[in-house]
């Protein structure tokens, strides 16, 4: 890969917590401040380096995500966490996970987390009418999602070929070009970035999505620079500055990330 951090796993837990830690964790606290008897739940957590930092604030933690080798490491690194029942981890699908418990009162939590998760969840109609089935009375969600239009948008970046993954918006070619010039350059292991392309999400998608469904955007910031760039590539972080921030579609051709607190109406 392209950036050494996707494939050493531990650096990679360390950057996510600090992000999480100087950043998610500030942002949430502006409109929900968090104390030690709250549940918190990580929808594709991977191996835990975003829960890390709640957990340090007496949490309870969460987390489940699709792939069982992420969640067999977190099971490694917070192995006395669970025993001593502060964090519990498992494999599931946030469809299946729902749907298992709808009327289940310890599924319910003071606040949800998808960090990088919802522009690759399928049926998110259904998701968002859903969410509330996993929240107490009074609890949020946090989103971070990257916007499909942003320069790695299409998530290329993680793709080993070195040409292809340094190539802005290479992405935002027709289907047919695109995953030719794919093919061409990188013949396996594309399924990630076909998948990305099939789920992408926009800025003005997901606040439909959030307004059709009953939500409420608590906070709303669309950064040009992304925290999480300072500890990628030493960038300082750079928020999307008006009138760049409220001018529909354009906004996301420059939007590295957008974070979002909603809660239920």
């Amino acid at each position: 890969m392209a950036f050494d951090f996707h494939n050493n796993r531990d650096e990679y837990f360390r950057l996510q917590y600090n992000n999480t830690k100087k950043s998610i964790i500030p942002f949430i606290e502006q409109v929900k401040h968090l104390t030690p008897d709250l549940r918190v739940l990580e929808i594709g957590c991977r191996d835990g380096g975003v829960l890390q930092p709640f957990l340090e604030k007496g949490c309870h933690i969460t987390g489940f995500d699709l792939e069982e080798q992420p969640i067999l490491d977190a099971i490694q690194r917070y192995k006395q966490e669970i025993e001593d029942q502060k964090a519990e981890f498992f494999v599931m699908n946030v469809h299946d996970y729902i749907a298992q418990n709808k009327d289940n009162e310890n599924a319910k939590f003071d606040l949800v987390l998808l960090k990088d998760v919802i522009e690759h969840i399928h049926e998110r109609e259904k998701f968002f009418a859903e969410l509330t089935y996993l929240l107490k009375p009074g609890g949020i969600v946090f989103f971070g999602f990257p916007p499909w239009m942003n320069p790695f948008g299409g998530h290329q970046q993680v793709l080993s070929n070195k040409i292809l993954s340094k190539i802005p918006y290479i992405h935002l070619l027709p289907d047919f070009i695109y995953f030719t010039l794919l093919q061409w350059l990188q013949p396996s292991g594309l399924h990630f970035v076909k998948d990305i392309k099939a789920t992408r999400i926009t800025i003005e998608e997901f606040e439909d999505l959030t307004q059709r469904n009953g939500f409420k955007v608590e906070k709303r910031t669309l950064y040009l620079i992304a925290p999480m760039y300072e500890y990628k590539f030493g960038l300082k972080t750079r928020i999307l500055v008006s009138p760049f921030q409220h001018i529909p579609w354009f906004r996301n051709f420059y939007s590295t990330v957008a974070d979002y607190i909603i809660s239920s109406k």
